[in-house]
């Protein structure tokens, strides 16, 4: 064996590996810089508006399904106006449920809750899963949850939304929309 063979394996062996390499970045790469956009602090290319309604029910229904008393499967069911603030003009309408989801007939367990806000320029839809006692309980506790889409203006929405029930008939919701 002359030691131009093992130069030429050697050659081969690091244009293998280089090549290697080479295939891994272009796959790579732009997997890692894709991820890494909009995850840095401050660096989020989403607007974010904040809109604030007082919403009084206008209906309401409660359902007391599956086993009798407060349980898992009961609903509460609600629309009513949208206003700019307590006292204010109407602004849109909004709806949802409440499905129950954990607890029993004396401990009040978690709510999946979905609510639809319709305004003029679109509609945005929120859902998650909120505790039931700090909710309906009457304390006037704030929970949040997410937005998870929209349509028109608010098209692919997202962001967070809280809500305090003030009364059995009316609570104030506040949303961070963000669009981008």
């Amino acid at each position: 064996m002359s030691s131009d063979s093992g130069a030429d394996r050697k050659r081969a062996l690091w244009l293998r590996k280089a090549g290697v390499a080479s295939f891994l970045s272009t796959l790579v790469l732009p997997t890692l810089m894709a991820c890494g956009q909009g995850q840095a602090p401050g660096r989020s290319a989403a607007s974010v508006t904040t809109l604030r309604f007082f919403e009084h029910d206008t209906q309401q229904a409660t359902l007391d399904l599956g086993a009798q008393g407060q349980g898992p499967g009961d609903e509460f069911i609600f629309s009513g106006d949208l206003f700019d603030h307590a006292g204010g003009p109407k602004v849109g309408r909004a709806g949802g449920h409440c499905t129950t989801v954990g607890g029993n007939a004396t401990t009040t367990g978690e709510v999946l809750c979905t609510a639809i806000f319709v305004l003029s320029r679109g509609q945005i839809t929120t859902q998650g899963l909120l505790d039931g006692a700090a909710l309906f309980g009457g304390g006037g506790q704030t929970l949040t949850y997410p937005i998870t889409g929209g349509s028109g203006a608010y098209a692919n929405a997202h962001g967070d939304a809280s809500v305090q029930a003030t009364n059995q008939t009316d609570a104030n919701f506040v949303l961070h929309v963000a669009t981008g």
